[in-house]
């Protein structure tokens, strides 16, 4: 089965993040640049072709001195800004989808995600805006298959046992072993939060339960 039809809620499950230093790749013998990317997926920015939906690339690129090497599926190719003389190219944005990886690639892209969800909180604190950057430091990585759903309807918080993974629509879904205290304060800082200020708080709680090797998340010690 193609990547392409996988459920986007799955596909989409860490959200997307924008690096905040421009990353040079290439995909295949075209030179790309990764304009956000998540665990199970990127989007490049490109001006020289790449293979038709439903092709694969190899997608290369180098982060902190690791060499990446991706197998990507194209799932669509738009045009980002059209050249508008002869001596311009069309620029394209694709987006790729990760056919398979390897535990260096899995812990890099953890890796990277986790950094850019954590400078963005920060810068959020800065700004005086949405969150503060106290909550990307409160998640533990999961141990088991016992899990938090903190879910905001309306003003009122409500909290269930569970062993699913997926974060709901709106809230967000972490390990049991957080005390009470600090879910609420995660809860606080959620329902303070804009949508990107929620976004990042999803994504982080998405990365310390899942179950994939990788960096931890940070911890919080007051």
């Amino acid at each position: 089965m193609s990547l392409a039809s996988l459920d986007s809620d799955e596909r989409r499950r860490y959200g997307r993040v924008m690096p905040v230093e421009k990353i040079r790749g290439l995909a295949g013998s075209t030179v790309v640049y990764l304009v956000d990317l998540s665990m199970t997926g990127l989007r490049v920015a490109h001006k020289d072709p790449l293979p038709k939906v439903g092709g694969v690339c190899t997608l290369t690129f180098n982060w902190e001195g690791r060499r990446m090497a991706l197998q990507c599926e194209v799932v669509r190719t738009i045009v980002a800004k059209a050249a508008t003389t002869n001596f311009e190219k069309t620029l394209y944005h694709t987006g790729l989808a990760i056919v398979s990886k390897d535990m260096l690639a899995e812990r890099t892209l953890r890796e990277i995600v986790e950094t850019c969800v954590a400078r963005a909180m920060d810068e959020q604190k800065a700004n005086a805006k949405g969150l503060p950057a106290i909550a990307a430091q409160s998640f533990q990585t999961g141990k088991n298959d016992s899990l938090v759903r903190c879910e905001l309807r309306g003003t009122q918080w409500t909290k269930t046992s569970t062993s699913d993974s997926r974060q709901p629509d709106n809230g967000f879904t972490v390990s049991a072993d957080e005390t009470p205290a600090k879910i609420d304060m995660l809860c606080r800082a959620y329902a303070m939060g804009d949508a990107d200020g929620r976004r990042l708080i999803r994504t982080f709680a998405a990365l310390s339960i899942s179950k994939s090797e990788g960096i931890p998340t940070r911890r919080y010690a007051p």
